[in-house]
């Protein structure tokens, strides 16, 4: 199967995603939300690219190809949409980096900067609706004031994780039955640092 990303054919194998083949030939799309290999569900929207044949906007990470595709992921209206995106998440996310977390660690952060995104352009982060940081176990933290709520710890940890409540003011919530199921190598995928280690 073949398909074009930016005016240039690529080979595709039938069962893969947009953004897998994207990444394999070098393109990069922002992504927040997926991880190859684990599981996901489009939730960032960061990934949207432009499919010029149907003149849609799809999510790369949840598309799969067909053949024949025309797909546009740098160009003007392309980029907007993907700085609106990443603009949605930091009106709720907190803007400062705290320690021990590293900001140069933040994907969020790093496509913030990369894309120009402002911080306020939505609505400003409220800290009256956040908490502070959760001790999950041993080492391991995790800061509801980092978290975009995309949904990889959700999906990967085997049923540690899970959402609480809906739209603006849902959250991810560990029960405490489950904390012996936290896989700690979640800290690695998780895109802005709101599961991290405290070395004592």
């Amino acid at each position: 199967m073949k398909i074009k990303i930016n005016n240039k054919e690529y080979e595709t194998l039938e069962s893969e995603k947009l953004i897998e083949v994207a990444q394999r030939n070098g393109i990069e799309i922002p992504t927040l939300c997926y991880a190859k290999g684990l599981k996901h569900q489009a939730s960032c929207m960061v990934c949207v690219v432009k499919d010029c044949n149907t003149g849609q906007f799809i999510p790369s990470c949840d598309t799969l190809i067909t053949n024949g595709m025309n797909i546009d992921t740098e160009s003007d209206e392309v980029r907007e949409l993907q700085k609106q995106s990443l603009e949605l998440l930091l009106s709720d996310h907190i803007a400062v980096c705290r320690p021990p977390c590293k900001p140069e660690n933040c994907k969020l952060r790093k496509y913030a900067l990369a894309y120009h995104a402002k911080w306020n352009t939505f609505q400003r982060y409220s800290a009256i609706k956040k908490t502070q940081s959760q001790h999950i176990k041993d080492n391991l933290w995790f800061d509801v004031n980092k978290c975009i709520r995309c949904g990889l710890c959700v999906y990967n940890s085997h049923d540690g994780f899970t959402f609480k409540e809906r739209g603006f003011n849902m959250q991810v919530i560990l029960p405490v039955e489950s904390i012996n199921n936290v896989n700690e190598l979640l800290c690695e995928i998780c895109p802005t640092q709101a599961l991290f280690f405290i070395i004592l």
